[in-house]
């Protein structure tokens, strides 16, 4: 059994970064962790830790679901036994320095879910 610690973040596709900036950050007064325009990426960090995240796209839509998991070792035991619904695996990426330490999957009906854990693997 799987046992997720937290959603840490949801991914929504943008069609303007800048448009959702103005409106999470500037109107709504959501504390700002990342903003890339360019790079078409904006991460909006709660007070708990949940980011909702938000990414270039040419159609509004839900991008992945990331799921944290408690320790790197459940990340890759969760590997283990998705290995056949993996489409993007990050781990080595992540191995060594600070990051999302784990893989994408999709679920049943194509939604892409990110399970990691964050941090420097030790």
């Amino acid at each position: 059994m799987i046992r997720v610690h937290r959603i840490q973040h949801v991914a929504l596709a943008s069609r303007d970064v800048a448009a959702a900036h103005r409106f999470y950050a500037g109107q709504l007064g959501l504390p700002v962790g990342n903003f890339d325009p360019e790079g078409g990426l904006l991460a909006l960090r709660l007070a708990d830790g949940f980011v909702l995240r938000f990414e270039a796209g040419s159609a509004p839509g839900v991008r992945f679901l990331g799921l944290e998991l408690e320790s790197f070792e459940a990340v890759d035991r969760a590997y283990r036994r998705f290995s056949d619904r993996v489409v993007l695996d990050l781990r080595a990426r992540y191995r060594n320095r600070p990051g999302p330490y784990g893989f994408f999957l999709e679920d049943p009906d194509g939604y892409r879910v990110k399970l990691f854990k964050y941090g420097p693997r030790r």
